[in-house]
């Protein structure tokens, strides 16, 4: 499976990112529409509460308030307030509206009540916490709360501030009333509930987000349908084929053999094309694979030209003076094991190419040939010259050194003894043989050099014998 041989596939890293990023979206766009929508209430907020503060101070008469306040006795003008006020509240729904002194005595969080509003059934029937003209709270506001108060009664125009306070969590607009001679005596106050506000944000902000969730969803959806059409799925294909052909590769024994099975697609976009081209490249390069083994066979094949005589098929002179590197290399190293060098001249070969042509020449130079190759079956056999032969002893034929040279002069006697045989059919050689010492030798020529003068002694003593 894709999952088991990948860490991270990529249709997974598609959904998980698609997801993430709507999840990151609501949060974000959370967070950006609840501010939104508090600062948008907080401002109708302030708005209406302005409203309410504009329409009722101007049905207040300041003076006869502030002697109310002072005398704690209710005026006709006070009642009429009053009323007015708790027709207010009721028009308008504030969660308090008020007047109220703050204090600075007994450790200055205490206020004097002037007036608070309220509907017509708490003002005449559940009466019950009801405050009236004169009563002083005592544990109701903190004493932070109350500065703040003190900080209003000096202000120009509507202070607004939220609280928490025992009346619950407000937002509060506050106006410093002052008297004819523009001295502030009381403080009217409008609070709205925050408690119901924050509900109505948070329920307004689930709602937009609703939306976008399914949205989002949609979104996702038809994004990861398009992308398994023209993206994922067609990589998965693609890759699978891929999967196939490398197997394939280990199995084949020629390029010829290879073959990549391109994925059916119709997509007509970029993977598309990547399939188009893959399957080029593998093409290509089974041509270039093909290309090179048949470049390296030719080159075998020149090689194998190059180092051999076409006469009689042994190794040639170049190979030769390669096989002689080779070795003084591993000499010069101390790597070289032991070994001789057979050095040979063939007989009689000018006077065979002078009295029958050359055509029976190389005829008697391939019948030596034979003889040697059949004997020296382990080392290699080299013509260097018209009529010369090298073999290096190497390996088993090197241990046989003296059985083999017995073969050798029998096999060339038993060609000679045989009764009609023709010159070219019965080969004769001036042979030398020297073996590498490691105390004398530096190199093959030091060998060579051994052998070849043993060779020659040789061939002045078989001219020394020949009567023809």
């Amino acid at each position: 499976m894709a999952s088991e041989r990948i860490p991270r596939p990529l249709k997974r890293s598609v959904k998980i990112g698609c997801i993430s990023f709507v999840l990151v979206l609501c949060l974000c766009l959370g967070v950006s529409i609840y501010f939104s929508y508090r600062e948008f209430f907080f401002e109708q907020s302030e708005v209406h509460i302005r409203n309410i503060i504009t329409y009722v101070i101007g049905h207040i008469d300041n003076d006869d308030l502030k002697h109310c306040a002072e005398t704690k006795a209710e005026s006709g003008k006070y009642k009429e307030l009053m009323a007015f006020m708790d027709d207010v509240k009721e028009d308008f729904n504030p969660q308090y509206l008020y007047i109220i002194k703050p204090l600075k005595e007994d450790g200055g969080n205490h206020v004097l009540i002037i007036m608070s509003a309220e509907n017509n059934y708490d003002r005449y029937e559940n009466t019950e916490g009801n405050l009236y003209l004169g009563d002083i709270t005592e544990d109701e506001y903190t004493k932070e709360e109350v500065d703040e108060y003190h900080k209003a009664m000096s202000a120009k125009d509507i202070v607004f501030m939220e609280s928490r306070s025992y009346w619950g969590h407000s937002y509060c607009g506050l106006y410093a009333l002052r008297d004819s001679l523009g001295a502030p005596y009381a403080i009217l106050g409008v609070d709205i509930d925050l408690t119901q506000m924050y509900r109505d944000i948070l329920y307004k902000t689930l709602n937009v987000l609703l939306i976008i969730v399914v949205i989002g969803a949609v979104f996702i959806y038809v994004f990861l349908i398009w992308t398994s059409r023209n993206i994922t799925d067609p990589i998965e294909l693609l890759e699978k084929s891929a999967i196939r052909y490398i197997e394939q590769s280990r199995c084949v024994s020629s390029p010829d053999q290879l073959d990549f099975e391109k994925p059916n697609l119709d997509i007509k976009n970029e993977v598309e094309s990547l399939s188009n081209t893959i399957g080029q490249m593998t093409e290509n390069i089974k041509n270039y694979m093909l290309q090179l083994i048949s470049a390296e066979k030719e080159t075998a094949h020149m090689k194998y030209l190059a180092n051999t005589d076409s006469l009689t098929g042994v190794k040639n002179k170049f190979a030769y003076n390669e096989r002689v590197e080779d070795i003084n290399e591993k000499i010069a190293n101390g790597s070289m094991d032991d070994f001789g060098i057979i050095m040979m001249d063939l007989n009689l070969l000018k006077k065979i190419n002078d009295t029958y042509g050359h055509e029976y020449g190389d005829m008697l130079i391939k019948n030596f040939c034979g003889v040697v190759c059949d004997v020296f079956v382990h080392s290699p056999v080299y013509r260097i010259g018209g009529d010369e032969f090298v073999v290096i002893l190497q390996k088993t034929d090197l241990a046989n050194a003296d059985k083999l040279f017995s073969n050798f002069e029998e096999n060339l006697s038993r060609r000679s003894a045989r009764e009609d045989v023709k010159p070219w059919e019965a080969p004769s050689a001036a042979v030398g043989v020297a073996y590498f010492n490691k105390n004398t030798d530096s190199n093959v020529e030091d060998v060579f050099r051994r052998a070849d003068g043993a060779m020659y002694k040789r061939k002045v003593e078989m001219r020394a014998e020949r009567t023809d």
